[in-house]
Order: structure tokens, then sequence, then C-alpha cells
């Protein structure tokens, strides 16, 4: 019988779960251990305490991702995003990792990670619903650790 397949627009975010531990089960069979740890790096608007800034990621097999890099209007151009990024690439570094790798459409900041010392090794062209659209290639970037 063939397994009956199901679009969902809302999916569930138990059925996330059940399908990571499984391809985390698979994975360790496979390639070992993958020393997975999640990483944030935040700061914190002094008066509410909620995430104002901050780098989000994850280490697997020896490579930090990152997920995310957010600096709220008012901490840009004084460099931190930065120290945003420096601060995760050390502890990654601390943590045995060999690099880290990100995306950025070219809406957000190709510029600052060429500029972070990251490398493109790759893009991925999208289509644009008008010519007045954003341009939305994503850049792919790496950074390799030095030993």
């Amino acid at each position: 019988m063939k397994p009956e397949l199901f679009v969902d627009w809302s999916p569930d975010s138990r059925d996330h779960a059940a399908l990571l531990r499984s391809l985390i089960r698979d994975n360790t069979v496979r390639g070992g251990p993958s020393g997975h740890r999640n990483i944030a790096i935040i700061v914190r608007d002094s008066d509410s305490g909620e995430a104002s800034s901050g780098v989000w990621g994850s280490i697997l097999y020896g490579w930090l991702f990152i997920e995310l890099l957010y600096v709220a209007e008012s901490g840009r151009r004084q460099g931190l995003g930065s120290r945003l990024l420096t601060a995760v690439e050390n502890a990654a570094r601390e943590q045995g990792c060999i690099g880290v790798w990100l995306t950025s459409y070219a809406f957000q900041a190709p510029g600052f990670y060429k500029k972070n010392g990251y490398e493109e090794f790759g893009e991925l062209v999208g289509s644009s619903a008008s010519e007045d659209a954003a341009d939305n290639r994503l850049h792919l970037f790496r950074k390799q650790f030095r030993r």
C-alpha cells in the first residue's frame, strides 16, 4: 500500500519534533554523534528584558550554522553585529568547531559578512513578482577557522 501524502500549511510542532527525532536517530547510526548544541548570544533591552539583538545558531558535526543574526536599528553601524559574530565564532572554536556557515539574502547584509571574513560559496536565485521587488538572491557564506 502506498503511503498517503498530506500537504499541511500549518504544521504541528509535534510532527516536526517526531521527524527530527527520527532524523537524529538515523544520522547518529550513519554519521556518529553530531555533537548537536544550540547557541545564542543575546542583547536584552535594559527596561523590558526582551531580546533586542542577537545571534542564534546550532553546532552539528563540527560546524556552526548561524540561523539568524539581528541587530536592532539603534545598534547598527556601531560594531554590534561584528561583536556578535566574533562572540559566537569564539564560542564555536571553544567547542572544537572547524568553521561557521550561514545564508543571507541580497537585501539583507551580504557585504557585512564579507567584511567580517566570510567567503561566498554559493548563490540561489529566486524569482520576483515585479521589477520593483527586492533582490531576493540567497547567498551562502562560510568561514573556516584556522587550526
